[in-house]
């Protein structure tokens, strides 16, 4: 989605990554899956996290504050090395405000990789790469589906557009309805284009629970996406076969929520209506990225 603003986020400062975790995906660019003895304050420093410090949070936050490891089994990768689910929340608190420009409209919580800026020679948004993650709703958390959620998406390095979003919720500027409950992977929207919903499956409802499962391979040469998908346990299967896709402006890859509000406005970034008292997650698990540029997607 394009927003009204001149910049959404601030940069992530390029800095060294924690250790890695050993697994069995090849050709691994970055690892943010989460070893079973890290704690939530390791993520308020650079030192210490996989991810960025200090973006995308309200003012005055903490990761570690507004992180949780829930009391659920590990996803389909964590499982391989021992890693453990997180859970990415947001409150009334969850404001950002980057260089001071209060993001009003919005309610956000989103983690970024520590060494992914989108800028020429980021290996993130190089030759062929495939994103992998995987999330499930937390009923003790729950969304509001009135809302639109974006919640994984790689945005372009000049913050004007996303290469590709997997949102939830009902999109903005729409009615409540069956398909608000569902995961939806959409298109890029460079140069202003719509974006096309790639794949959807149900989300928030009964039989949709536990993991959902996701591998997105780019080619940000010849311009094409292509996703892979399962739930639980099950390897990962191709639903959408390689397709045309503008991959322009590379990209920073976000992990997290992003609340949209309800109601007509010219700049959701600032305006529109976001109910108070809110307390909302979701739970992700194994993610890294790795370079598909032999042909090779880790699918279990």
């Amino acid at each position: 989605m394009k927003f009204t603003v001149a910049s959404l986020l601030t940069l992530v400062a390029s800095v060294s990554a924690a250790p890695a975790l050993q697994s069995r995906a090849a050709g691994k660019i970055w690892d943010g899956r989460i070893p079973e003895s890290t704690t939530l304050a390791e993520f308020d420093s650079y030192s210490t996290s996989r991810y960025g410090a200090e973006y995308v949070l309200g003012q005055g936050q903490k990761w570690s504050t507004v992180l949780q490891f829930p009391n659920v089994a590990g996803s389909l990768f964590d499982k391989q090395v021992s890693a453990k689910p997180l859970e990415v929340t947001i409150t009334d608190q969850s404001i950002f405000a980057p260089g001071g420009d209060v993001q009003s409209g919005f309610r956000r919580s989103e983690l970024m990789p520590i060494t992914n800026n989108g800028e020429a020679g980021d290996n993130f948004a190089k030759g062929v790469t495939t994103v992998h993650f995987s999330v499930q709703a937390d009923t003790a958390k729950p969304l509001n589906y009135s809302h639109e959620y974006q919640i994984v998406f790689i945005e372009s390095a000049d913050y004007t557009h996303q290469i590709f979003t997997l949102k939830t919720g009902t999109n903005h500027g729409s009615s409540l309805s069956t398909s608000s409950r569902t995961l939806r992977l959409s298109t890029s929207t460079a140069n202003g284009a719509s974006a096309q919903t790639l794949h959807t499956v149900p989300f928030g409802v009964a039989g949709s629970e536990g993991w959902h499962n996701y591998a997105i391979t780019n080619d940000w040469n010849k311009n094409t996406i292509t996703v892979y998908y399962s739930r639980g346990d099950a390897p990962l299967t191709r639903v959408v076969s390689s397709r045309y896709n503008n991959n322009a402006g590379k990209g920073v890859f976000h992990i997290g929520i992003l609340k949209l509000p309800t109601g007509q406005s010219s700049n959701v970034v600032k305006q529109g209506y976001q109910p108070s008292g809110i307390n909302e997650g979701l739970i992700y698990g194994g993610i890294f990225v790795e370079d598909s540029s032999d042909g090779t997607v880790t699918l279990q």
